[in-house]
């Protein structure tokens, strides 16, 4: 109980030290990238998301890695956590779509923009 108050206490100060509009990231994606350098970090740099083939291939993919990954490292994370680091990996590496009920920006749930002359004239 200690290990998560004082892991809540680092996020929280690490969020606060951030400059206000210095990244483009909604708190809960800077939440998910303090909280996976705090404790993945170590062991993964940025390659482990680049490799080809990737093993994640969609949103859900990446969630069951962490789920995965949290597990096997004595299961601390709470949903939240996941979904804040799920998002920081996705929104970092990967760009898959984000079901709405894990991602609560509008901007999250959006698809893509339509590529050139998608709006033609038939």
């Amino acid at each position: 109980m200690l290990g998560r108050v004082v892991a809540v206490a680092v996020v929280q100060a690490a969020l606060s030290l951030a400059a206000p509009g210095a990244v483009a990231q909604s708190q809960e994606t800077a939440r998910g990238r303090v909280l996976y350098e705090m404790r993945c970090g170590l062991c993964h740099d940025r390659s482990v998301h680049q490799r080809n083939p990737r093993a994640a291939r969609s949103f859900a993919e990446i969630r069951a890695f962490v789920v995965r990954w949290d597990r096997e490292l004595g299961a601390v994370w709470l949903d939240e956590e996941i979904d804040a680091v799920s998002r920081y990996l996705n929104d970092r590496y990967y760009h898959y779509p984000c079901p709405p009920g894990v991602c609560k920006s509008e901007r999250a749930q959006l698809p893509r923009a339509p590529g050139p002359g998608a709006f033609a004239q038939r």
